[in-house]
């Protein structure tokens, strides 16, 4: 099923409206006084809401055959997370703001939902222009933010977020998504359901490395690498925005070009992850060792392949050979578990840097550790589709 380009633009504003404040809250939170354990707490947050509501809004989403309600939930609530820090910048306020944006994102079970429903063996394929319209949306987030946000502030950022997260709704409103479920069908999920994918060791290996995949992703480029620009190599604000624009292009051409270069190449997905996790830890050791903001900022490119290659392998391949009521749940179960990555990664590291005085190595260099034992697990235990 072809889907619609009005999806794609929704899918754009919704990561727009998330992201552009995003460079620049932890930096702006550190200059505040505000520690790195409490700045970790803050981003971690928004992966705590997501894993309580993934598999909720999955099995919901399935049930009513409906994923257009559950889009606008998560669009209302990016509006809610960008309007409370307006009116307070407490870092309570700032809490609220995270964990309201990860109840947003718990809503993206719905999106790659939508895209892979009879999908087969094009899942890559849509997955990769999927998270090309996600890149997308971030990408000119970024863009916008970092040649902004200088001459206007934080308070702008999150009103420009808000209103991101209207103009996605209205264009939702116009976006035909018809319901996959049939007049009067009942849909219950049975027992038999559950217990095959509870017991799919392709989904919770998928899941796992997922999680070790958003440790690193969200505590380094889009947490700590700002941070430590900022602290000591003395970036500027266009420099801070550039940190997250640079890795968010390369990510989104990564996306778009992804099916072509590993068709080409002939690597295995197995050869492609443990490349993308190896590339990652590279990424982690370099940086704290860095001497320029300008070098801080084309670092981003190695983050943003990395993440982009990792992601969208797993994402295609954690629901595959499921049911239709199998396959929603196993994604909630999925997205759910990467979530753990989400929360406890900048926790984790946060609470290093305070450990170590505010030297940046220590914690990378543990991130680092995290981006080889993926490239390690990889490497042991994944099979791709057709493997034995």
């Amino acid at each position: 099923m072809k889907r619609s380009n009005l999806f794609f633009v929704v899918v754009a504003l919704f990561w727009f409206g998330q992201f552009i404040y995003v460079p620049f809250l932890s930096p702006y939170m550190r200059a505040a006084g505000i520690s790195g354990t409490v700045i970790g707490v803050i981003a971690g947050a928004y992966g705590v809401t997501q894993m309580a509501l993934r598999v909720p809004l999955s099995i919901g989403g399935w049930k009513s055959g409906s994923h257009k309600a559950i889009i606008a939930g998560g669009l209302a609530a990016v509006f809610v997370s960008c309007i409370i820090p307006m009116f307070s910048e407490s870092w309570i306020a700032f809490l609220l703001t995270r964990a309201l944006s990860g109840v947003a994102s718990a809503s993206w079970i719905s999106y790659s939902a939508y895209m892979l429903e009879g999908a087969g063996d094009n899942a890559n394929k849509r997955m990769g222009h999927l998270m090309a319209a996600n890149t997308g949306g971030i990408c000119v987030s970024q863009l916008i933010g970092t040649l902004i946000y200088g001459h206007v502030g934080m308070r702008a950022m999150f009103a420009i977020g808000a209103a991101s997260a209207v103009a996605a709704l209205a264009l939702l409103a116009a976006t035909p998504m018809s319901k996959t479920r049939a007049p009067g069908e009942v849909r219950v999920l049975k027992k038999s359901a559950y217990i095959a994918v509870l017991r799919n060791k392709t989904l919770w290996l998928c899941a796992l490395l997922m999680a070790v995949s958003q440790v690193l992703h969200f505590s380094a480029n889009l947490s700590f690498a700002g941070v430590f620009a900022q602290e000591s190599l003395g970036a500027t604000s266009f420099q801070l925005g550039l940190i997250v624009f640079v890795g968010q292009l390369a990510a989104m051409a990564t996306s778009m070009s992804f099916g072509r270069i590993q068709k080409a190449s002939g690597f295995s997905e197995r050869t492609v992850l443990v490349f993308g996790f190896a590339l990652f830890a590279a990424y982690c050791v370099v940086l704290p060792n860095l001497a320029t903001a300008t070098a801080a900022c084309f670092i981003q490119i190695i983050a943003g392949v990395a993440g982009s290659i990792v992601g969208i392998i797993l994402f295609a391949n954690a629901g595959r050979d499921f049911s239709d009521d199998q396959q929603i749940l196993s994604m909630g179960l999925f997205q759910t578990i990467y979530s753990i990555g989400i929360t406890g990664g900048p926790v984790l590291t946060g609470a290093v840097l305070d450990a170590a005085h505010a030297n940046y190595r220590p914690p990378f260099y543990m991130l680092a550790g995290f981006g080889l034992l993926g490239a390690a697990c990889a490497a042991a235990l994944y099979r791709a589709k057709g493997q034995r």
